[in-house]
C-alpha cells in the first residue's frame, strides 16, 4: 500500500468517525457481509469470519453415501424406499419439454 491510499484511508476512516453517531455494522445480506465489512472495519481490530458450511455438508454427504451402502449391502427397506428405488430415481431423465410447458403456464 503506498501513501496515498494510506492517507486516503486514514481520511476516509477520520471522516466516518466525525459523521457516523453509531459504531455498529447494519445488517446486510450474506452474500455481501465480507466485502462490506472488510471495507468498513473498525480501524486495525480483526474480527473473526465465521467459517462456511462445506464441512458440515461434506459430512452430510458422506453420511447419505454410507447409509446408501448399508442400505444396498444389507437389502434394507426403510419407509417403502431401498437402494434400487433411489438409484432409479438419479438415473431417472427429466421430461425437458413438460418442465418448460410448465413454466411457460406459470
Amino acid at each position: 500500500m503506498n501513501d496515498s491510499e494510506m492517507r486516503r484511508r486514514e481520511l476516509l476512516r477520520q471522516t466516518r468517525k466525525l459523521y457516523d453517531d453509531r459504531r455498529d455494522i447494519p445488517a446486510v445480506h450474506p452474500r455481501y457481509g465480507r466485502i462490506y465489512h472488510d471495507l468498513y472495519k473498525n480501524g486495525d481490530e480483526e474480527q473473526e469470519t465465521p467459517g462456511g458450511t462445506f464441512y458440515i455438508r461434506l459430512v452430510i454427504g458422506i453420511l447419505c453415501f454410507v447409509c446408501f451402502v448399508y442400505m444396498d449391502q444389507s437389502k434394507a427397506e426403510i419407509a417403502q424406499v431401498n437402494s434400487t428405488s433411489i438409484v432409479n430415481q438419479i438415473e431417472k431423465e427429466m421430461d425437458t419439454n413438460a418442465i418448460i410447458e410448465a413454466w411457460k403456464a406459470l
